[in-house]
């Protein structure tokens, strides 16, 4: 299991105080990690892979795999925090000239290809989760007045779509065949949430499950 990890632009009532977000996914089911709020630098990296290592080991993996573009406050991150667990780190550089992708090249930091089978060997999962995150957050739109004034609710926001993302909505790419058959009206595919691909729901949840679900008190 793949976790690819990325940064996305925005700021907090002016353009010239910067807040990015910086977020975590696991590839095969999906499944959004978490994210974290502040500058484009080590500091709130550390703190995404903080969360990343509490979560403890997921699947069969001996190893963790880890997949981001070529920041160097990830690799920072990964070094001073992950240096007690195995991991890969693969970099994925990409170069633009007018915004076109013109090369991709790829940079294995720690590890080699045999750790990264098949379609692994990319960002594309979290760069689409980027896009959808934009689509529903106006703080994130690059071109809105719907700009963020305070720091919480942009935390609060963040957490809403969280938990839709996992628990509440069906992922196309997540869907089962059962039925090979052409007809109307017949049920082809069984739809599944990422908390659903991970195993942690067996069916979707919704936001009165959100609202009503007691909280543990420590």
């Amino acid at each position: 299991m793949t976790k690819p990890m990325d940064e996305l632009w925005s700021y907090l009532k002016n353009k010239s105080q910067q807040l990015w977000v910086f977020i975590a996914l696991e590839s095969t089911t999906k499944f959004w990690i978490g994210f974290e709020l502040g500058s484009r630098t080590t500091y709130t990296a550390n703190r995404l892979v903080k969360g990343i290592k509490k979560l403890g080991k997921w699947g069969k993996d001996n190893i963790l795999k880890v997949a981001t573009d070529k920041l160097a406050a990830y690799k920072n991150a990964l070094e001073n925090i992950m240096s007690e667990i195995p991991y890969a780190y693969l970099q994925i550089v990409k170069r633009r000239i007018k915004r076109r992708l013109v090369t991709v090249k790829k940079y294995f930091v720690k590890g080699t290809v045999k750790d990264f089978p098949g379609k692994s060997q990319n960002t594309s999962f979290i760069e689409r989760l980027n896009l959808t995150l934009r689509q529903h957050i106006s703080y994130l739109q690059r071109k809105t007045l719907g700009y963020c004034k305070n720091k919480l609710n942009f935390s609060n926001v963040m957490w809403i779509n969280l938990f839709n993302y996992n628990y509440i909505q069906f992922h196309k790419s997540l869907r089962i065949r059962i039925n090979n058959e052409n007809e109307k009206f017949i049920k082809k595919y069984n739809h599944n949430t990422p908390a659903m691909q991970m195993g942690l729901t067996n069916s979707p949840l919704n936001w009165r499950y959100l609202i009503t679900v007691p909280i543990p008190c420590k």
